[in-house]
């Protein structure tokens, strides 16, 4: 047998080995065994959203109940590797509150949630190009997917619709150039 032959043959079965090995991983760590888990982290997602958007002239994203609308959203629709991000961000989220403030983000103070999500804020702010294909091999990452869920939420919700967007169910003339004026609000439809 000719040696070169049996070391690319081992080399060969080597990086078979390791690539099954790692082609495992990535697809394990992406099964859906958290599915169904979001519903007991209801109150943290709740205080979560009411940082992100809160109460004032207008009611908050917790009174429009945006926590229920994440949890629907991310059990049913969202992929296993980003429904895992945010399980995983979520947990991650508390362990650090636990370990800086010796507390949950539940009982913390207000300055304390701000803080926590500004610095998740800013680590989550990169438009690099690395990053982008971080994002593209594992996903949006916990605070991008929160900040797009509340928003989206918010706005389309009842309370978001009506009291902070001007909603008209049914215009009667369409006019296709409108003046805005500066204190006018955004229109909540198209």
């Amino acid at each position: 047998m000719n040696r070169r032959k049996a070391i690319g043959g081992i080399l060969a079965f080597t990086g078979i080995g390791v690539a099954s090995f790692a082609g495992y991983n990535f697809f394990s760590a992406n099964s859906n065994a958290n599915r169904g888990q979001l519903k007991n982290h209801e109150s943290l997602i709740a205080e979560l959203v009411d940082v992100i958007i809160p109460p004032t002239d207008t009611p908050g994203a917790k009174e429009a109940k945006v926590q229920e609308y994440i949890i629907d959203f991310m059990e049913s629709c969202s992929s296993n590797k980003e429904y895992n991000n945010f399980y995983n961000g979520l947990n991650d989220l508390q362990e650090s509150c636990v370990s800086d403030y010796e507390t949950n983000f539940e009982a913390c103070t207000a300055s304390q949630k701000i803080e926590v999500l500004e610095i998740l804020n800013v680590n989550s702010d990169d438009d690099s190009i690395l990053a982008k294909i971080d994002n593209k091999i594992r996903g949006r990452s916990f605070f991008n997917i929160l900040k797009t869920l509340t928003i989206e939420g918010y706005c389309t919700s009842e309370i978001g619709a009506t009291q902070l967007l001007t909603y008209v169910p049914v215009p009667v003339v369409y006019n296709a150039i409108t003046t805005v004026t500066p204190t006018q609000k955004a229109w909540a439809t198209r």
